[in-house]
């Protein structure tokens, strides 16, 4: 008997969230279209640095759009865009510009038109803990304009002030300024506007909690103030303002079980039981498998790419709404910043077209399937590096088999007679091959999507 450890979710206003994954852009480095002369670029598909550009742009994510609808994208999130000197731009110049590099607001507009078209939504970087030391207030600040040193923490009469991580280019705003309430409420409508459906927001926890319930407040009509995504890593209490977090536990674990075996199947029971009893909506938690500011999964799980599409594969069922960071999905490889940040490749090469094979039925299954979006999670039997569970809504399940073990295992569950084979050989009656993904249902339902 199936031990259910996750609810099923109530249907609400989110449920555009919840339908499919969550794509995440490098903008500078996930599509260039049209002609660029803002400054120097690097040739497409050469080695990434912490300086140079190569000129991905706004349109180029338009360019993009079939591709991303087709792998079941129901979301994008994109890095910041507003006009910074870097080439990540989180040191913010001016918020109410778009970096000229990426495009302007009529390309941004297209953009948010374009998708919608298809179903999906925008969400933007929100980076509203510090600025760039390029920063216009900040620039007159330091030259002692008593108004703007207001933003910013300053130690006395002195040009001494809080950074973010300690990095002299990003320095702090002061977040019991009412002058900083203003302004990030202004920014927020501002590009409310445009038609964004939410926001991520950057290191959140730096923030005082009163600054978010105060800003939440002020931006409670804004459409884009529906869905706030926190940044969070190894502690989530301090995001009781936002709808959803960056869950990197299931990063962390799906690799432990599937690759590292630092895990076996009860390890990542535990932990995924753990981690949904934190909030009180589980089936909006985003599960990154991958983002800008870690290592490619393809390097986490040594080159294995098999191990890399069974990761991919498993965040598909987990309760919440699985987060996919640009280029996984085809498996490019890559170190840590700045290697996570390479290019995608203006065309597939055979092997990251075999790989996208592989995950790419699955990716379109949570739009079409309440189970994945919607449904619980029961744990139907784990017995050392295999895992049985169970997703279900109403009359839509899945039941998905999974062994990351060296060797076959036997289980004592019945197991479907319509399982298919995803990644590995098919059971042979109730003994499930070592590195081996099945699944049952869902494909065979009836039912129909929110």
């Amino acid at each position: 008997m199936s031990e259910e450890i996750v609810q099923a979710a109530n249907r609400d206003h989110l449920d555009w969230y919840r339908k499919g994954s969550l794509y995440q852009i490098f903008p500078d480095r996930f599509s260039r279209m049209g002609e660029v002369s803002d400054r120097d670029l690097e040739a497409w598909g050469s080695k990434p640095s912490r300086e140079n550009f190569f000129g991905g742009n706004l349109a180029g994510i338009s360019s993009k759009l079939p591709y991303l609808d087709r792998i079941g994208v129901a979301n994008i999130y994109i890095n910041p865009i507003f006009s910074a000197p870097s080439n990540h731009r989180y040191d913010t110049q001016n918020y109410f510009q778009i970096d000229p590099l990426l495009g302007d607001e009529n390309q941004l507009a297209s953009l948010v038109t374009q998708a919608s078209t298809l179903g999906m939504g925008l969400l933007l970087d929100g980076v509203f803990n510090h600025v760039g030391d390029q920063f216009h207030n900040f620039i007159r600040a330091l030259a002692g304009d008593l108004s703007e040193r207001r933003l910013f923490n300053f130690v006395g009469d002195s040009n001494s002030y809080q950074t973010c991580g300690g990095a002299s280019f990003l320095p702090k705003l002061n977040h019991e300024s009412r002058e900083v309430l203003d302004l990030i409420s202004q920014v927020m409508s501002y590009w409310d506007a445009f038609g964004i459906k939410g926001w991520r927001l950057d290191v959140p926890w730096k923030v005082p909690h009163a600054f978010w319930q105060d800003l939440r407040q002020r931006t409670k009509d804004l459409s884009s103030s529906e869905l706030w995504l926190a940044e969070a890593w190894q502690q989530w209490g301090f995001a009781e303002e936002f709808e959803s977090v960056t869950n990197y536990f299931a990063r962390t674990r799906l690799i432990d079980f599937v690759s590292r075996h630092d895990a076996d199947a009860e390890d990542l029971v535990v932990d995924i039981e753990q981690w949904c009893e934190i909030r009180e909506d589980p089936s909006l938690i985003t599960n990154f498998t991958g983002s800008h500011d870690t290592a490619r999964l393809l390097n986490e799980c040594n080159g294995s790419i098999r191990d890399a599409q069974t990761v991919l594969i498993m965040n598909q069922f987990l309760p919440g709404v699985p987060a996919l960071y640009y280029g996984d999905e085809i498996g490019l490889p890559g170190a840590n910043d700045p290697d996570c940040r390479g290019t995608f490749p203006s065309a597939l090469s055979d092997e990251q077209a075999k790989f996208l094979a592989v995950v790419e039925p699955i990716f379109g299954l949570r739009r079409r399937h309440n189970a994945l979006s919607h449904g619980n999670f029961s744990i139907v039997e784990s017995r050392n590096r295999t895992l049985i569970f169970e997703r279900r809504f109403e009359d839509c399940a899945f039941t998905v088999v999974v062994n990351s073990g060296e060797r076959a295992q036997l289980v004592s569950t019945a197991l479907p007679t319509n399982l298919r084979s995803v990644i590995g050989e098919q059971v042979n009656g109730n003994s499930v091959p070592s590195h081996s993904l099945l699944i049952a249902g869902g494909m065979d339902c009836s039912c129909h999507k929110l």
